[in-house]
């Protein structure tokens, strides 16, 4: 072998080197990002557990009393009506931080509800179309909720959209969440990012996912993500 062959093989010997490190770094990214976002979950069903538990347990106590005190009052009568409210808003963000239809049911049963729960009150049209495997992972299953949800709540808050449609499917050992809306959409060179994208993107990355947003100002949005399973 020449020198110059040498020294080729010596450089190409480098540069595997080097890739391999890249690999494993990227690879324990991707673990501390999954056991960052597990902590979070837990976390998060902690304090749904304390709502639950804390707050919502108080506020039952609360709407029963008023309810008993206001047969021949009015005003107390309003007072009940506001502690249902909250009761309700309670109970309601408790399910959403910490869905346990998700681990009683599974992810078909629990993107159902999620669209139900978010949209039906919205005036908003919509679809499921939902075609997985029962035997989806637990942090996969987690990893759409999640982004469903936070994709969901955007469209609620900014599109001004009439209709959203969310298909679910599995093929080639890959599942592919699509979610259309037919709203306002936007310019993605002129819109800075904001919280709830960031954090689907972080989530994404995560899980090795793919996640392509498109939008245009009057044409609506698609978000799509791929994960291999």
């Amino acid at each position: 072998m020449s020198d110059i062959e040498q020294q080729l093989a010596s450089i190409r010997a480098l540069q595997d080197s080097l890739k391999n490190r890249l690999d494993d770094e990227q690879a324990t990214l991707q673990q501390l990002a999954k056991r960052l976002w597990a902590q979070q979950e837990s976390e998060k069903a902690k304090l749904s557990r304390e709502l639950h538990d804390g707050i919502g347990q108080l506020l039952t106590g609360l709407t029963r009393r008023l309810q008993a005190l206001s047969a021949d009052s009015p005003e107390l009568e309003n007072l009940h009506g506001l502690a249902e409210m909250a009761l309700n808003d309670v109970r309601q963000l408790s399910r959403l931080m910490s869905p346990t239809i998700l681990d009683d049911l599974g992810l078909k049963p629990a993107l159902s509800w999620l669209c139900r729960n978010l949209l039906a009150s919205e005036d908003i049209e919509y679809e499921c179309t939902i075609d997985i495997p029962a035997d989806i992972t637990k942090d996969v299953s987690i990893l759409l909720f999640r982004i469903t949800q936070e994709t969901l709540v955007n469209t609620i808050k900014h599109s001004h959209a009439s209709k959203v449609t969310l298909s679910l499917a599995f093929h080639n050992n890959v599942i592919r969440l699509d979610i259309v809306d037919n709203g306002d959409g936007f310019d993605k060179t002129t819109v800075e990012p904001g919280v709830g994208l960031s954090s689907i993107r972080d989530r994404a990355k995560a899980f090795n996912a793919q996640l392509v947003l498109t939008s245009a100002v009057g044409q609506g949005t698609r978000t799509t993500v791929t994960v291999p399973v």
